[in-house]
């Protein structure tokens, strides 16, 4: 009886890092039909560049299932993550590792490794997925990317490095015809919208300006001051029967005011605060008359008499007579004197009577002057 020989036997055993880097290859080729040639070739590039380094990786690699583990800065050392990272994982799953807490140096390889994908820059979807990575940026590269939604520029801006820096990324955003919505206004906010060009501003929509916070425009040119407040006249404008509501939305933008705005407001009891006052067009002050003056400010009224030093408190009564000045009752002093009679200086009276009594005694008394010599041959 024949004796059979042994089967032959063969040693199929393979490293578990050579299955994975198999199954890599595999799920690769079976992806290219669905890919177009551009994100295929893209695959490829990027399988050939890293298949070496990645049979390097020591620990498990990285999978789309632990791209939310946050313990992954204490699993993965800096170099590890760059062998049991593939880019392919980084490219899918860029949201959720992007908000892991990274080290600067595990944050430098993400970095690197987002180089190696978007060779060309990278893309504004892929941006805003950045996360903490973007602290790795500097000045320069942050500059050069091209910024179009307002939910990018908000996120850059939240996280760009300097003032420098953000006033370019704001300028690239407008001039690439990104538009000027409720959330670019908060992001940008007053000083640096003040910064863009008078044509920018005007394309400001009135129900994005409605929904934005309020802006600080104080820095901003007169010119400027104007085209927000129309805009914001527009915007408001559903609350113009109620005047001190009214007011109080206007209120950031009220330096851009005209006097028939603020004649309009005056009657609305709105008690105008010296601040306020103060930031106004004082060209446009100057064409108000003293019962103007005092509805605006209303029981805010002395606080003239408190800064009547300021500008825009000596222009007003450097463009008004002596009785419209003494009119307000506040003790004010200066005004245009009666023709004919130069500066006067009102002095204070003795006796117990209060100031306003005074004040209003001279100002009757300097109105019949005045009409006298008007009358006068």
């Amino acid at each position: 009886m024949m004796r059979g020989t042994a089967a032959p036997t063969y040693n199929f055993s393979i490293g578990f890092t050579t299955f994975l880097v198999l199954g890599f290859l595999l799920t690769i080729w079976n992806a290219e039909p669905a890919l177009g040639d551009k994100e295929s070739k893209t695959l490829r590039h990027l399988f050939k560049k890293r298949m070496k380094r990645d049979t390097n990786c020591d620990r498990e690699f990285i999978t789309k299932e632990m791209t939310s583990n946050t313990m992954l800065p204490v699993l993965y050392t800096a170099a590890q993550l760059d062998t049991c990272l593939n880019n392919s994982v980084l490219m899918s799953n860029l949201t959720e590792l992007g908000h892991i807490a990274f080290n600067s140096k595990q944050l430098l390889i993400l970095k690197k490794k987002l180089g190696e994908i978007y060779t060309n820059g990278l893309p504004e979807e892929q941006i805003r997925q950045l996360g903490f990575i973007i602290t790795m940026y500097g000045p320069d590269e942050i500059s050069m990317w091209n910024i179009t939604n307002a939910d990018t520029l908000a996120f850059v801006l939240r996280n760009s490095p300097n003032l420098d820096t953000t006033k370019i990324v704001v300028r690239n955003y407008v001039q690439g015809s990104g538009p000027l919505t409720a959330v670019a206004l908060d992001a940008i906010g007053g000083p640096l919208l003040c910064t863009l060009h008078e044509k920018n501003l005007m394309t400001i929509q009135p129900t994005e300006l409605k929904k934005a916070r309020p802006l600080s425009i104080s820095t901003c040119t007169q010119a400027k001051k104007d085209i927000l407040f129309g805009i914001a006249k527009v915007a408001f404008q559903d609350l113009a029967g109620d005047l001190k509501a009214y007011f109080n939305q206007l209120k950031p933008y009220i330096g851009g005011a005209q006097a028939s705005d603020l004649q309009r407001l005056a009657p609305g009891n709105i008690n105008m605060d010296f601040q306020t006052f103060s930031s106004l067009n004082p060209v446009e002050v100057e064409e108000l008359i003293a019962q103007n003056i005092r509805d605006l400010l209303g029981i805010n009224l002395n606080s003239l008499k408190e800064n009547e030093n300021h500008e825009i408190v000596r222009r007003w009564v450097n463009t008004h007579t002596v009785a419209e000045v003494m009119s307000l009752g506040i003790g004010l002093r200066g005004g245009i004197s009666p023709a004919g009679l130069g500066n006067l200086s009102i002095l204070p009276l003795p006796g117990s009577a209060t100031v306003n009594s005074y004040s209003l005694l001279l100002s009757i008394c300097v109105a019949v002057l005045e009409i006298t010599l008007q009358c006068l041959p």
